[in-house]
């Protein structure tokens, strides 16, 4: 259905977000 996809595609961009921002933390401790 059209909410079950608005859910998928909004958990999967937070995912996203979420694993791009671990990743900055990582590159900045590495500096």
């Amino acid at each position: 259905s059209e909410e079950d996809k608005r859910t998928k595609t909004e958990k999967s961009s937070k995912k996203k977000k979420e694993k791009k921002k671990r990743e900055q933390k990582k590159g900045k401790r590495d500096e």
